[in-house]
């Protein structure tokens, strides 16, 4: 059993332990496969850890260096009002910031 970061965790990797939130609610079993839909719950809840059955080290995935976007400022001012009253120093909430900056400029550039 290790203790695996949730940045290194791959699909296809087991719990050897059940996966709780801050709560103590179960989010994944003990023995549970891990699939691409557990790693977005995962992230959601703020979970950092995982306990994996594995003898192997996980290897770091070299990262591609992120594309940086253009966003206009009335974007991000949008942004700020509906993220206002949230924690953006949590790691899901700033997750869901940057998805949803993403998103909506991609829809913006569609639009034009």
């Amino acid at each position: 059993m290790k203790s695996v970061k949730i940045k290194l965790l791959r699909k296809g990797m087991v719990t050897a332990t059940e996966v709780k939130d801050r709560m103590g609610r179960t989010l994944l079993d003990s023995g549970q496969l891990i699939t691409e839909k557990n790693l977005k719950t995962l992230k959601a809840w703020g979970i950092t850890e995982v306990n994996i059955e594995s003898s192997e080290e996980p290897q770091r995935v070299l990262r591609k260096e992120p594309a940086t976007i253009e966003v206009p400022p009335a974007i991000i001012k949008e942004q700020d009002t509906l993220f206002k009253f949230t924690d953006r120093r949590h790691p899901a909430i700033a997750e869901l910031y940057d998805v949803c900056l993403v998103r909506k400029v991609q829809m913006r550039q569609g639009n034009q």
